[in-house]
């Protein structure tokens, strides 16, 4: 009998992040912030951070962006990977969770907001990376890819606001980073509207509120979660559970198309 997924408390049902992915397709988990002080539910400090990908990368090799901007679409692996993202693009990703990062020899893509770049605070929810240190990232190995220009609700505004929103961050990380980075897409807030927004060479990832499906099915949805934060004695079991819905329909009861 297949165990059942890990149930994390106090966390709504839509919300759960027992799904991984679909059987054969790269994890994919998001954060937001590695700092200290921040409480929010995919923000971690830097010492859980890294328990936790340690964690993970027991199971899962990390997967390289590289590999997302492949001539042919995505390139597959024939073993667990993960995928590493972060959203947002706050100060905190360069100042505590680079270095861990590469501790562990993961390259990670970084969706930054390309208009609120530059905007510093002392407060760390407010507190955003620089152009400059997303390409300090990028020379690293990072990718950096586009999550708007503000952060909207993109399911939830006019039409030509959020292509305004979406196509212009796109254009933002073309000119700055190229054609191939440009590829690349987060849903702010995973809300994936219903009318379709993007170029169709563009990837496109939202959260927990996306389907676990592959990636050939769904290019634009493709379902991403996390490690949530306050619930580290849930982690491993999580990781057992992407394992297992990694090794096919026979252990996740969904078949790959």
């Amino acid at each position: 009998m297949t165990p059942l997924p890990p149930v994390v408390p106090g966390v709504p049902a839509e919300h759960q992040p027992a799904l991984g992915s679909a059987p054969r397709w790269p994890l994919v988990l998001y954060f937001h912030h590695v700092h200290p002080d921040v409480r929010h539910y995919t923000a971690l400090s830097p010492d859980a951070f890294e328990r936790g990908l340690e964690q993970v990368l027991e199971q899962f090799a990390p997967y390289d962006p590289a590999d997302l901007l492949a001539d042919g679409g995505p390139h597959r692996p024939d073993r667990p990977t993960v995928l590493v993202t972060f959203d947002d693009g706050y100060r905190d990703n360069a100042t505590h969770a680079r270095d861990i990062l590469d501790r562990l020899g993961v390259r990670a893509v970084f969706f930054v907001c390309t208009g609120l770049l530059g905007l510093r605070s002392p407060r760390p929810r407010e507190d955003h990376l620089t152009y400059e240190e997303c390409d300090q990232l990028e020379r690293e190995g990072h990718l950096i890819g586009a999550h708007t220009r503000t952060h909207p609700h993109l399911d939830r505004i006019p039409s030509a606001e959020a292509r305004a929103e979406t196509l212009g961050s796109l254009d933002d990380i073309r000119e700055r980073y190229g054609a191939g980075p440009a590829r690349l897409f987060a849903y702010p807030y995973g809300g994936v509207p219903a009318e379709p927004l993007l170029p169709e060479d563009v990837l496109a990832f939202g959260t927990v509120r996306s389907p676990a499906t592959p990636w050939t099915a769904e290019h634009q949805r493709i379902r991403r979660t996390y490690l949530p934060s306050g619930a580290a004695d849930t982690w491993a079991g999580l990781v057992r559970h992407w394992r297992t819905e990694w090794d096919g329909p026979t252990a996740s009861g969904r078949e790959e198309r």
